[in-house]
């Protein structure tokens, strides 16, 4: 039997996210060990060739740490995306840099404790950073909430000093277009929920993988084939760690991708009827292939 677990919260999101899961991800592509060393040396090789705009960079980042599970990327993505809404005062790049930020903590708490690093050869970082990592996470999504709360602000005194400049234009004619509020919530909603449906798949292909390993470990002829089965229990430890890390990304990124989008909503139905034309629909679909996530909208 596989000494493997996944966690209750794991667990409960399995059950509504699993056909998805299966659609969104192929094979999991770090199938062996991983030690801090060569995780080192694929960092360097990810970090030397970033693309100078920041979305697009951020996206290379955290595809990698996606594959490597690996929390120091995860938040070297979120820190792109927060300098570069800190020099545009995008409020849609913050939105987007929270989520990476998170998922970073929540790896590194996981790496941190000695049970859980002890249980697996998946290791990205060394025990000590892990927990170092955690109070880095920690000081970045405060600064990112910091920032929002700046912008937002900038903002606010910004239209408030437009709206007393019009007030006081005897020769104002025009109304001027209004802005639709809640887009930019809404847009950084939509792409937290797919980072969050990358890590639902990843969730998904440790599951599958420890599936695979359980009934070729129920198959074996013991005593005989001892060896075999310590090899899959190894391996099935790694794939439950995996399963972890996918459920830590898809809850962040569905979490706070939902939260947005309700916020962003409420925002444009304040505004009245005519700010309702943006539109976002999430959904599912199914297929002989599997099943999947669905996003339609208009901006």
């Amino acid at each position: 039997m596989l000494r493997s677990s996944v966690s209750a919260g794991c667990s409960r999101l399995i059950a509504l996210t699993l056909a998805s899961a299966l659609a969104l991800i192929g094979p999991t592509a770090a199938a062996a060990g991983l030690d801090p060393e060569t995780a080192e040396a694929k960092r360097k090789e990810v970090s030397a060739g970033l693309p100078s705009d920041p979305r697009m960079a951020a996206g290379k980042l955290r595809a990698a740490a996606q594959e490597l599970g690996d929390p120091e990327l995860f938040l070297e993505a979120a820190d792109v995306l927060a300098q570069a809404a800190k020099e545009k005062r995008d409020l849609n790049l913050v939105a987007e840099a929270m989520p990476d930020a998170q998922t970073a903590r929540d790896i590194a708490i996981y790496l941190a404790d000695e049970r859980n690093y002890d249980a697996t050869d998946w290791h990205p970082v060394s025990r000590d950073r892990a927990d170092a990592l955690v109070s880095k996470a920690d000081r970045v999504i405060s600064e990112i909430q910091a920032l929002e709360a700046e912008i937002e602000d900038e903002r606010r005194r910004a239209e408030e000093e437009k709206a007393r400049l019009a007030a006081g234009d005897e020769d104002e004619g025009k109304k001027k277009r209004e802005r639709k509020p809640g887009t930019g919530l809404i847009a950084g909603g939509a792409a937290a929920l797919v980072v969050g449906a990358a890590g639902i798949g990843l969730l998904g292909a440790g599951l599958a993988k420890g599936s695979s390993l359980q009934r070729e470990a129920d198959g074996l002829d013991l005593p005989m084939e001892q060896p075999r089965l310590d090899e899959l229990d190894r391996m099935g430890a790694q794939a439950n760690t995996f399963a972890y890390v996918g459920g830590a990304l898809g809850a962040v990124g569905v979490g706070v991708g939902v939260a947005l989008i309700v916020v962003g909503v409420k925002k444009r139905k304040q505004a009245g009827p005519s700010a309702e034309a943006m539109r976002l629909l999430p959904g599912g679909y199914v297929d002989r292939n599997g099943g999947g996530l669905s996003l339609q909208g208009r901006f």
